[in-house]
This record gives structure tokens, C-alpha cells and sequence, in this order.
């Protein structure tokens, strides 16, 4: 089914777009509201260009406050997740978003009449577990970091964008939704962009121009994500869309450990055997999760 591949190549893509983020943090920039306020302003570009050459399609003005909405929601998603990644390790921090499907879930019940089998709410629960397991850095100390909690923030912020989405989708193609979404990011990235534009400005003086190429050569990718997805969410459920882009942890795994043996001056993580024993076991179960819920 064509959701199913446009699922996981967000996943890939994602996962690319992740481990960048997680180098412009660790050794560039200082101030996660850069890369978001980059981000922000890619999309809006994006926008544009969809205008100029695919147009709107109508809305009405309800429909239209509540992609304004939605662009508000993920706008703040950017944010905490960028934060979260300054904090901990990558391959950590993506695996929570697998708790996405279960935020996903409940709202979709309550305000898109979604109900599953017991075997899909079996496979949410998988998820739930194996995203804890890989999120622990030790069970002897078992703690809830800042990050886990930015995420667990983050987590909302886009399972309530996706349900939005998925709503407007049956007023609008993909193109629409995608663009007023971007649009409406517009109410976060304003103040974000006066709040952070000296340390945009002394970035670019310290690191140099080479710097911010990284980061808008990024942002593109993760805007492209965001469109392929979107179009999954058109013509698949959204809860199955989010479950499959759970395929991301593999990515994010197979890409640190490489870059962690081969090119540890990009990015390093904990790659001790028991370490990477714990962090599969926990993708098996999440995927084991993503599995049954889209049977």
C-alpha cells in the first residue's frame, strides 16, 4: 500500500534529519531555537512555493483557524524536541516519540470516532514499553530526565497536529493542509525569531557560514518529511502512520552506531555491548507494536 512506503520513508528520512540535529547541537549551536526557527522558516518558504505553482484549495474559516492551530502545536513540538536533543542522546530521545500512537489513539477515539482491536491496543501498549526500556539510561537509577519530559510534551503537542490533520484532510488535499499548517507557525516563530535572532547572528560570526548552511540544508529534509507524511495521513489512518514512522529507531540506531565506530568526532554515543543489547530489544518490542496495530 502506497501510505505504508510514504510511512517509512518518512522514517529514513527523519532519522537523517535527526542525527544532524543532533551534531548542529552537540558541537555549533548553543540555542536549540535556532534550528526550529530555521525549520519554521524553510516551511514557510516551502509554502510559498506551493502556492506559486499547485495553489490553495478553499477552506473555510473555521477550518482555516484550526490549521492555524495545528502550525501553532507543532511550532512549540519544535522546540521541546530540539531542546530534548541537546540533552540526551538521539537515539533516546527519537524512540519516545513511539509514544505518539497512544496520544494518537485516545484523542483520535474521542474526537474521530477511532476504535481498534484488542490486538492494536495490545501493540500500543508494546510501544509504550519499549519506548520506556530505551529511554532508561540505567535501571539501577531510574530517573525522569528534563528530556523526557520535553518530549513527553513534544509527544502531545503533535499527536494533537496530527488528529487536527487528519481532519482537515477530508476538506482539503495535503498541499493545503500542509501549507496552512505552515502558515500558522508564523504566531511561534515571530517572538522566537526576536528572542533568538543575537544568538542566530553570533552563531554565524563564531562558526561561520558553513554552519548555517548545515542547518538550512536540513530543514529541507525534515519539510519534506512533513509533506511525505502528510500525504500518507491523506490516504491512510493516522494512527497506522504514526505507528509505522516508529520505523525511524532503526534508522537512528544502525546510523549512531556507525558514526560512533567509524566517525566518533561527528557524534558519539554509548555503544557498549550491553547498551546496544537493550536498545534492540526495546525496537523489537516497538515494532513488534507498530506490527499488530496495522494488522
Amino acid at each position: 500500500m502506497l501510505w505504508t512506503l510514504l510511512s517509512i520513508t518518512v522514517a529514513l528520512i527523519w532519522a537523517v534529519v535527526s542525527i544532524i540535529d543532533k551534531y548542529v547541537l552537540l558541537k555549533l549551536v548553543k540555542n536549540p531555537l535556532i534550528p526550529a526557527m530555521v525549520l519554521g522558516v524553510v516551511g514557510l518558504l516551502a509554502t510559498v512555493i506551493i502556492y506559486l505553482f499547485q495553489g490553495f484549495q478553499p477552506l473555510s474559516f473555521f477550518n482555516i483557524a484550526l490549521a492555524f492551530l495545528a502550525g501553532i502545536f507543532i511550532a512549540l513540538m519544535w522546540i521541546l524536541y530540539f531542546k530534548a536533543v541537546k540533552m540526551e542522546e538521539i537515539s533516546r530521545v527519537i524512540p519516545l516519540f513511539y509514544l505518539t500512537p497512544l496520544f494518537v489513539l485516545i484523542l483520535g477515539a474521542v474526537f474521530l470516532e477511532e476504535i481498534f482491536s484488542f490486538w492494536q491496543y495490545f501493540g500500543i501498549f508494546l510501544l509504550i514499553i519499549g519506548a520506556i526500556i530505551i529511554s532508561i539510561k540505567n535501571f539501577r537509577k531510574i530517573r525522569i530526565t528534563k528530556a523526557f519530559l520535553f518530549m513527553i510534551l513534544a509527544i502531545l503537542m503533535t499527536s494533537i497536529n496530527a488528529i487536527i490533520v487528519e481532519y482537515l484532510l477530508s476538506y482539503a488535499d495535503f498541499w493545503t493542509i500542509f501549507s496552512y499548517t505552515r502558515i500558522g507557525t508564523i504566531f511561534i516563530l515571530i517572538p522566537m525569531f526576536f528572542y533568538s535572532y543575537s544568538d542566530f547572528i553570533s552563531t554565524a560570526n563564531k562558526y561561520g557560514k558553513k554552519t548555517i548552511g548545515i542547518i538550512f540544508l536540513n530543514s529541507p529534509l525534515a519539510v519534506l518529511g512533513i509533506i511525505i507524511m502528510t500525504a500518507a495521513m491523506a490516504i491512510g489512518y493516522v494512527t497506522l502512520v504514526n505507528a509505522l514512522v516508529s520505523t525511524q529507531g532503526f534508522f537512528v540506531l544502525l546510523f549512531t552506531v556507525i558514526l560512533s565506530v567509524f566517525y566518533p568526532k561527528i557524534i558519539k554515543e554509548d555503544i557498549k555491548k550491553s547498551t546496544i543489547a537493550m536498545k534492540l530489544i526495546a525496537i523489537i518490542l516497538i515494532l513488534s507494536g507498530a506490527f499488530l496495530i496495522t494488522v
